[in-house]
């Protein structure tokens, strides 16, 4: 499968790309800043810059994107409608991971 890992560089996003390389997936890791994980593919740019052409190709997406304070917890809603928007119309699926409390 072709996959994309938005927020590839933390804890979470790293373990899964480790997992998905691991099975013999083709991994792209969505990041921010200089690539920490095992993805031999990049896309370094913020998720909220993101655009449906960066997305396109993928069998799917996995955000494992993180806000945990409750400044930032609304960011995690509105990822979730952004990649909506984004994945609309096509068969790629979208999974999002993360601690209990940001589901809450």
């Amino acid at each position: 499968m072709k996959l994309a890992v938005i927020a590839a560089n933390g804890q979470a996003g790293k373990a899964i790309v480790e997992e998905a390389v691991k099975r013999g997936h083709e991994v792209t890791a969505i990041v921010r800043s200089e690539n920490k994980s095992q993805a031999e593919s990049i896309i370094k740019k913020d998720l909220f810059e993101l655009t449906k052409d960066d997305l396109t190709g993928f069998d799917a997406v996995i955000s494992a994107f993180g806000a945990y304070t409750p400044d930032t917890l609304p960011l995690h809603s509105k990822s979730i409608e952004l990649f909506n928007q984004l994945l609309a119309g096509t068969q790629t699926r979208f999974l999002v991971v993360g601690e209990q409390e940001v589901f809450i």
